[in-house]
């Protein structure tokens, strides 16, 4: 035991290039603000929603009555002001807790009205993180030229990586807590794929493109109902090994876009795959595709 925990505190503070977490900062930044900023009508619903119905959990729990219409339009505003400073890492002591904070406070507010949005909360747990670590250390106002690579760096992609991995167990074992045996027999999932079809046709909206063959064909629905627990149980098989991460990261990514053909349910942070790449060197982005534009140029135009 003492050697697991020996290796596992030795990949937890494997050192970390500070471009790293500062391309998490972006990316992570970027998504939840753009989030936050399509989801304009979602705020505009609950600004003209009444009291019936609303139970605060979280941080909401400060609250006796819903927020005014004003106050959520404040929230609104800082929500997207507060994000635009922490993704371009300005004064990120204070934009990144003032960040996590109005965002923990949001997705609390969020599901104070009973529908829970779980991607919401992974991507809560991300920033808070990130609003903790030394993010801007690299690509912001005011950063060093250059650092080495530190464990203090490293240490907050691993928890994300952490974290996005206990949420997918987390999933898995609420299917096998809520059906049992059952999740892999052909009809819970065709149930749960024939409800949403039934009601995208009830409310006037486009059905998923593959519901109708999956329950024309319910004998492939055990197999789809294996792996997508598979999947969401083996997540953790994504922290060892490069080969073992690319292949679950497919995977989920491939699970995603199939929920979102059959039921039309699909989390944009984990779908697009947000959530994975702490994950991934995602620092050698810019170097990449800046090397292949010249490659391209080169091949098109001829040398310079």
């Amino acid at each position: 035991m003492s050697t697991v925990v020996s290796r596992f505190e030795m990949w937890l503070h494997q050192p970390a290039p500070p471009e790293r977490l500062a391309a998490m900062r972006i990316a992570v930044g970027s998504f939840v603000t753009l989030y936050m900023a399509f989801n304009v009508r979602e705020f505009d619903r609950l600004a003209a929603r009444s009291s019936e119905g609303f139970a605060p959990i979280g941080l909401a729990r400060v609250l006796d009555a819903p927020l005014s219409a004003a106050a959520i339009w404040v929230l609104f505003a800082a929500l997207v002001l507060g994000g635009a400073a922490f993704t371009l890492g300005i004064a990120a002591r204070v934009s990144g807790p003032a960040f996590a904070t109005l965002v923990l406070f949001w997705t609390s507010y969020h599901s104070s009205w009973g529908q829970l949005l779980h991607f919401e909360h992974l991507f809560t747990l991300h920033v808070m993180i990130l609003a903790l670590a030394p993010t801007a250390e690299a690509w912001a106002p005011g950063a060093p030229d250059s650092m080495e690579p530190s464990a203090r760096f490293g240490w907050p992609l691993r928890l994300l990586a952490i974290a996005t991995a206990v949420t997918y167990v987390l999933s898995g074992i609420a299917k096998l807590r809520n059906s049992g045996w059952a999740w892999f027999d052909a009809e819970t999932l065709a149930t749960h794929i024939g409800y949403s079809a039934t009601r995208m046709e009830t409310i006037g909206s486009r059905q998923p493109p593959l519901a109708g063959a999956v329950l024309e064909n319910q004998w492939a629905i055990p197999a789809m109902a294996a792996a997508a627990l598979m999947i969401e149980l083996g997540a953790p098989l994504a922290l060892t090994t490069p080969r073992l991460r690319n292949i679950w990261v497919t995977a989920a990514v491939v699970f995603h876009a199939a929920t979102a053909a059959t039921m039309h349910v699909f989390f944009g942070y984990q779908g697009l795959a947000v959530a994975m790449l702490p994950l991934f060197a995602i620092e050698r982005v810019p170097e990449y595709v800046r090397d292949n534009l010249a490659r391209f140029h080169h091949r098109t135009v001829g040398p310079t």
